[in-house]
Parts: structure tokens; C-alpha cells; sequence
């Protein structure tokens, strides 16, 4: 029960095959021009021949990518909280630590985050999953660890230095079995107000035979926290997804939600189906959004535009259309 309460923490205990987990740490420099994703996590797949740990990289400065493999035994975790060790690199949510160098690539520094805004949690309510935290054999689970953090420190980077004090950062995860057959995701937190972050994601989520279009979604500004998703009555009144830009208008009960996303190229990733890391997808970590909250009356609540975009966008979204 510790687990499902606290999504951030490890989940994948008694799991030994069709299994991956995966947290996603975006660092973005003071001036914005260097942006780096890490991700560390597992993979097992058919059996013990499939099983290993690892550290994906996304440098969007020099559009470079590593995929750092280690031996499943090198991935070590605290049960109680976020804390994982893969080989002598270490994550929590209060920073990061990277000790890597072989494969051709040479990842090392230490980044720590102060003035963190963890994602707001409920008694009812422990995550962006809403009460899908609680079904059982879901494909794919989604987590958000920190919305914002500020960044102190340096990494380097295949023979760069890339100076992260200052700077901001997004901790979020994954866990299942696969990723969905077709999805768009993006996250971004780069508008004028330092305050404000926003994340959507689409997606299509097998269900008891069949399957449906599953939406989760938040927006913070200064004032306020709100969630779009298909568990509160949200719904897409448009979505036009092309593999360069998505246009989505959302429709909250309270709230009507417009966005405008830009895709730009990117870093190809590798992302799992049944615990094999053997599909991949282009993620672009400076692609550009715009937004504007409007209340039921027509009052506008909140327009604004950021750059610095985590994006994704699979093969088959078109099925998400509006017609």
C-alpha cells in the first residue's frame, strides 16, 4: 500500500518479466539555452537474457543521445522512497548524482534542486492516474514526482560542461508493462511566470477487451492547480495531431482549456513493449506550447506560450482526431 500512495517510489518489487520503470529528469540551464533528460531505469522483458538497467540521455543543445546499459543487478532502490542507484549514479527527488564513463560516452557531476513543488497529493487523490491509481493491470502508469525544482550544480557530458545552477528542472516517471500503442505527451514550465507548468498527455489505453482514448492533464499557475482529465468529466472538444505540431481544445466542467504545441526535432529514445526496450520515438526537449484558460462566462483566466517543451508524438495519433 506504501507503493500505491506514493507513486514516486519504486513499484516493480515482485516483478521479474514484461516490466519496465523509468523516471524522467528534465535540467534546464539558468539561460535557457541548454536543456538535458536523463532517464534511469529497468527493463525485463522475456526473461533473465532480456534484463538490464539503465540511464537514457537527450542533449538537446547538440541533438545527442546515449543509452547507457548496466547490468540489472546494478540497480539498487529504497523501498520506503524515491532513491535509486543505477551502477554509481544516483536519483531521488532531491537531485542527482552521475558517475558514468565507458560505452563512448562520459556522464558525471552532481545536480541538487532546492525550492521544489512536489506534485499536490489528496487522500483520494495520490497522483495524475486520479482513481486509475487503484485499478490492476493497466498497460502503462503515469507519475509526476516534482513539478518544478530550481538546480544547483554541474554534469558533463561527452567532453562538454553543462552549468545548471541556477537553472530548472521537471522529475515525472512511468511503469508497466509497455508503452501505449500510440500516445502524445508533452510537458512544459518555461513561461513568463516561473510559476506556471503545464503537461498533457493522450493516449490509447486497453481496457477489459477493448480500448478507449485516455487523457490526464494539469495546469499550475500562481493562483491555482487545475486538473484535465478523462476521470473529472474533461473531454477533447478538438485535437488535430500531425507529427509536427498538436492542436487540442479541452473541456472541464469549470473550464475550457486551447493549446497550440509546435514540435521540433529531437533525440530518438528507446521505450518498452513488454519490458524489451525495442521500440523507439523521437522527443523533441525544446519544442514550444501556447495556452489560454477560459471560464465559462468567456473570461479569459490564463494565456501564455513556453519554450523548452518536452514533446512526444507516436506513429498512429491521427485516430485521436477530431473529425
Amino acid at each position: 500500500m506504501a507503493r500505491i500512495f506514493n507513486p514516486e517510489i519504486f513499484q516493480g518489487v515482485h516483478k521479474h518479466r514484461n516490466y519496465f520503470e523509468g523516471w524522467y529528469f528534465k535540467l534546464i540551464s539558468r539561460d535557457r539555452s541548454r536543456v538535458l533528460a536523463l532517464i534511469p531505469g529497468i527493463a525485463m522483458g522475456r526473461g533473465p537474457q532480456d534484463a538490464h538497467s539503465f540511464i537514457q540521455v537527450i542533449d538537446a543543445h547538440r541533438n545527442r543521445v546515449a543509452y547507457l546499459r548496466y547490468p540489472i543487478e546494478a540497480f539498487q532502490t529504497d523501498h520506503e522512497r524515491f532513491d535509486i542507484l543505477v551502477g554509481k549514479s544516483r536519483f531521488h527527488s532531491g537531485g542527482l548524482s552521475v558517475d558514468h564513463e565507458g560505452d563512448g560516452h562520459v556522464l558525471q557531476g552532481d545536480v541538487s534542486f532546492s525550492d521544489i513543488v512536489p506534485y499536490p497529493k489528496t487522500r483520494f487523490h495520490r497522483g495524475i492516474m486520479g482513481p486509475f491509481t487503484f485499478v490492476p493491470f493497466m498497460e502503462c502508469r503515469h507519475g509526476i514526482v516534482n513539478i518544478r525544482q530550481s538546480l544547483h550544480g554541474k554534469l558533463a557530458f561527452d567532453g562538454e560542461i553543462l552549468d545548471f545552477e541556477g537553472g530548472e528542472g521537471y522529475v515525472e516517471k512511468d511503469w508497466g508493462s509497455s508503452f501505449p500503442e500510440s500516445w502524445i505527451w508533452l510537458q512544459a514550465n518555461h513561461f513568463d511566470d516561473p510559476q506556471v507548468s503545464f503537461m498533457f498527455s493522450v493516449a490509447e489505453i486497453p481496457w477489459l477487451g477493448s480500448r478507449f482514448t485516455g487523457m490526464i492533464s494539469f495546469l499550475r499557475t500562481a493562483e491555482t492547480f487545475r486538473r484535465f482529465a478523462t476521470y473529472n468529466r474533461s473531454h477533447l472538444d478538438f485535437l488535430s495531431a500531425k507529427w509536427e505540431r498538436v492542436d487540442a481544445v479541452i473541456h472541464h466542467p469549470e473550464y475550457t482549456l486551447e493549446m497550440e504545441a509546435r514540435f521540433s526535432p529531437g533525440g530518438v529514445l528507446r521505450v518498452p513493449k513488454n519490458g524489451i526496450m525495442e521500440r523507439t520515438i523521437e522527443e523533441s526537449i525544446s519544442a514550444e506550447v501556447a495556452i489560454r484558460l477560459i471560464d465559462r462566462r468567456g473570461s479569459v483566466l490564463f494565456e501564455g506560450k513556453s519554450g523548452n517543451v518536452g514533446m512526444e508524438i507516436s506513429e498512429g495519433v491521427d485516430k485521436f482526431n477530431t473529425r
